[in-house]
């Protein structure tokens, strides 16, 4: 989504505007809507195009009085989050995940991850940790009657882009807009025609795209140990419990 979104952008001459600038890995600036509401005037004044607010982790603030704002928020089945979050934090080159905590006795995230022995402690420390606040917020997100939820796992398959296109027209795109609105996915999803320099930047991100691989690679009893922390966050998100 985000090389989606940015070749929309360079394509459509919208400015993009990243919404956790300046906020720690996983913190929310408390500034946060003034934060936007003044990239808002900078995107207004520099042109009559539109911006692209892009926001990681559902955090997006009350736009409440934006009237044209319209939005997208994507999830995913928590189960496939943990269990892709433990791959990823392993092998990813992301800075934080080696700085010393004295939370885990000056051991860094992935030092703590990694010491555990089993996949089923592995899901568990993401769970009480960064994963779980994601998850979280992810299920609690205000659509605020702006923005659509769409499925990772739709989204994954949809080789004719019929849902992207569904996607394109909630936002407001157009005509010659909106076929580059295509193109940009396209050009961006592991199905289309991505360039072998998104194949080298997302290598780390990229493992196993296939949707519900917590039926076959995780156990009956680390399923429990999910459902029973985050059963409610999987149905409010549309996802049927699987133990």
């Amino acid at each position: 989504m985000n090389s989606t979104f940015r070749r929309i952008g360079v394509a459509n001459g919208y400015t993009w505007v990243h919404l956790n600038t300046g906020e720690a890995a996983w913190g929310t600036r408390p500034d946060k809507r003034a934060f936007m509401l003044g990239k808002m005037r900078e995107v207004e004044s520099a042109s009559d195009r539109p911006g692209i607010f892009a926001d990681y982790h559902s955090t997006t603030p009350d736009l409440s009085g934006i009237d044209r704002a319209r939005g997208l928020h994507m999830v995913r089945d928590p189960r496939d989050m943990l269990l892709s979050a433990v791959r990823y934090h392993m092998t990813s080159n992301e800075a934080w995940l080696d700085e010393p905590s004295a939370e885990w006795g000056g051991r860094s995230f992935r030092e703590q991850l990694m010491g555990y022995a089993t996949l089923e402690d592995q899901i568990a420390f993401e769970m009480d940790t960064y994963m779980g606040w994601t998850i979280e917020r992810m299920a609690g997100f205000d659509r605020q009657e702006v923005f659509m939820n769409v499925r990772y796992e739709d989204l994954i398959v949809d080789h004719d882009m019929t849902r992207f296109h569904d996607v394109l027209v909630h936002l407001g795109l157009r005509g010659r807009e909106l076929i580059n609105g295509l193109e940009a996915y396209w050009s961006s999803s592991l199905f289309g025609e991505r360039s072998e320099h998104d194949k080298q930047t997302t290598a780390n991100h990229v493992f196993d795209s296939t949707a519900r691989q917590w039926e076959t690679r995780l156990s009956r009893s680390c399923i429990e140990l999910i459902e029973s922390r985050f059963g409610d966050a999987i149905e409010k998100l549309g996802y049927p419990l699987g133990s």
